[in-house]
């Protein structure tokens, strides 16, 4: 049953005030609101970052310690706030209708708040709106002349703007235009522009002095600049350059340096593969201080245990679990804090597309009937599944990855190594085995996978550690593998195949002579298959797919959930059977128990990680098949037993 406090999906959206800092980033938001306190105007400020680093959050944070929105009295804020969204304002617009708007946009935004402190519109405000509206109709056309101006300096002189040398074009550029029409008629240059903001915004910051308001200027937010086309992204710290430079004024801006760059080059061209100093000091000249998200120094050990308790994952009592790996004990949300910055890293909006692909395969499966160590796995392999989608192909073609070698490594059909690089690799822990050594090779076929081959090695190296026993290595590993099925990226038809196989919960009687059982007749499957439906009706076959062969688990069903009760394990002599108990008392309680295992052959292992007690034997001929048949029997009576106390 689903709890209802639950949620189903972490939303993508930027963190608000309210919200905990669960990043372990609240130093850099300090140190950078400390800074914009004491900055001296104007100041424009780059937060860079890729997407979803969390550039806006960070923004949100800024905005809610140092400002006040137009609709807001607060003496204690040194700021007014503006916040422009560059997605809106850009959508299925053009370059020039961009420009338009941004100017609009911020010239209602100021007025609204001289609105605010006044009670009324000043009559700066009008003279204000007045030439911005004039401002507007010639805009587009002379922003146009202007930049293409500067770039042929760019590409002319590798060298980046200036100010005064772009408002005297952009200048020139507003007058014959205006020349075209009215020779009488002068439309307000980008000076006057900028004189008349600058005149509203003293008038504002002067009346909150009189109220014993020490606001010291407008602090406005551009966001989302690297959702938009890059040159569009040019186009707007161009004009931030030539209008809105003035007195009273920070700007911050989500922009990332690289977004500058190729935006630079679609526009104007490359100037030069080695020398990139145009570019560099276009953006200097914009930004005067240029703030890079610290995503490596994200903890995100809280947000996972949150997000995982939240999505029903793990319990309370099961995100306090240790596992002991390399004989550490580690907490469970490191070992999967290690998952994340091994595939995704700490970026929070892959991490939260992550946490939305476990909630998914979580509904989908009992996932809450899996051990521990086992819910890890399937979290390990999510991981790689979202971040490295070509591995996770290979994994479930050949679940025994810690068994790949060269014959595997040819199926794969991934080239060869050296023999020079096999042995160098050899003084390396991440690959100094066979399997390590296909992965080495499978990170070969592209640049991305080639530069986080450690990553990758190290993730499987971990799962590995994660898996109890190496017995049944492929089966453990394929039961967990098969859960991620439905929401795998990959392409490959063979991986698709493979999945939906081994998905498929059931086992007809008509196709047991299909299943790939190694050495197991006919006649012994299907005398197997009657022996366990003659036991009850509780009991339900599952067909499952293995790189070394297919199995079927039969499980037993208790209170709408299945218990592990007879696999089925293709050998190339005989099969095996496993044969498991319902609790780990079972085998002290249950004293026939082991003078029936001692009578029919079969040897006791315990499995603590999953508890689950099963004994074994293998099948070679009719006797042992017979002994086996009565075992079980024996056996499904404890099962019996239980059930019937637990419905007691």
């Amino acid at each position: 049953m689903v709890k209802c406090n639950m949620k189903s999906n972490i939303i993508d959206i930027p963190l608000n005030k309210e919200q905990k800092d669960l990043l372990n980033i609240q130093r850099y938001i300090d140190g950078l609101v400390k800074f914009i306190k004491y900055a001296e105007m104007p100041t424009t400020i780059a937060i860079q970052g890729e997407w979803g680093s969390g550039k806006t959050s960070l923004m949100n944070q800024i905005k809610s310690l140092l400002t006040v929105d137009s609709s807001e009295i607060d003496f204690s804020k040194e700021f007014h706030s503006i916040w422009l969204n560059m997605w809106e304002y850009s959508l299925l617009k053009s370059s020039d209708d961009i420009m338009q708007g941004i100017i609009e946009g911020l010239t209602n935004e100021v007025a609204k708040i001289s609105h605010s402190i006044n009670n009324k519109n000043s009559e700066n405000v009008t003279e204000f709106k007045n030439i911005a509206c004039s401002f507007l109709k010639k805009s587009a056309t002379a922003l146009a002349k202007t930049t293409a101006k500067v770039g042929t300096n760019i590409i002319a002189h590798s060298m980046g703007l200036d100010g005064k040398e772009i408002i005297t074009e952009f200048g020139n550029n507003f007058n014959s235009e205006d020349n075209k029409e009215n020779v009488n008629t002068r439309a307000p240059s980008p000076k006057d522009f900028r004189d008349a903001l600058e005149k509203v915004a003293k008038e504002c910051l002067d009346i909150d002095k009189k109220r014993g308001d020490n606001k010291k200027g407008f602090l406005v937010f551009v966001d989302d600049l690297d959702r938009i086309n890059p040159v569009d992204a040019v186009h707007i710290l161009e004009l931030l350059k030539n209008l809105f430079e003035i007195q009273g004024f920070i700007f911050v801006l989500a922009i990332d340096y690289e977004v500058v760059v190729k935006g630079l080059k679609e526009k104007f061209g490359a100037i030069s593969d080695t020398d990139d100093r145009a570019y560099r000091s276009f953006f200097d000249k914009i930004i005067q201080l240029p703030f890079s998200m610290p995503v490596g120094s994200y903890d995100i050990t809280n947000f996972l245990h949150d997000s995982l308790l939240n999505i029903n994952f793990v319990t309370k009592d099961e995100a306090k679990y240790k596992i002991t790996i390399d004989e550490e004990e580690k907490n469970i949300m490191d070992i999967a804090s290690d998952f994340v910055y091994l595939s995704t890293g700490p970026n929070p909006r892959s991490v939260k597309r992550l946490l939305n692909t476990l909630s998914l395969i979580n509904m989908m499966n009992d996932t809450g009937e899996l051990s521990i160590n086992q819910k890890i796995i399937n979290f390990g392999f999510v991981c790689l599944q979202i971040s490295y989608p070509f591995i996770y192909d290979l994994l479930v073609r050949d679940y025994d990855f810690i068994n790949w070698n060269n014959v595997t490594a040819s199926d794969f059909g991934i080239p060869k190594l050296t023999e020079e690089k096999s042995e160098a690799l050899n003084s390396m822990e991440e690959f100094d085995e066979d399997w390590e050594k296909v992965v080495f090779r499978a990170c070969q076929t592209s640049a991305y996978l080639s530069n986080r081959v450690l990553n990758v090695s190290r993730l499987l190296n971990l799962v590995r550690k994660l898996v109890p026993s190496e017995e049944l290595f492929d089966v453990y590993i394929g039961n967990i593998l098969g859960m991620s099925s439905v929401t795998t990226v990959t392409s490959s038809d063979i991986t698709r195949q493979s999945l939906n196989r081994n998905s498929r919960g059931s086992l007809l009687l008509e196709n047991i002579d299909e299943l790939d059982l190694g050495a197991m007749t006919s006649e012994q499957r299907h005398n197997l298959y009657n022996v366990i439906k003659t036991l009850g009706d509780n009991i339900e076959p599952r067909f499952v797919s293995s790189a070394s062969g297919d199995y079927i688990d039969f499980k037993i069903k208790i209170l709408k959930k299945l218990k592990d009760f007879v696999t089925v394990l293709p050998r190339k002599k005989g099969y095996r059977l496993w044969v498991s108990l319902p609790e780990e008392e079972t085998c002290k309680k249950y004293e026939n128990l082991t003078q029936a295992a001692n009578q029919y052959g079969y040897t006791y292992k315990a499995y603590n990680d999953v508890h689950v007690y099963r004994f074994s034997a293998t099948i070679k001929d009719s006797e042992s098949e017979n002994s086996a048949y009565e075992f079980i029997r024996v056996v499904y009576k404890t099962w019996a037993d239980y059930i019937a106390k637990i419905d007691k």
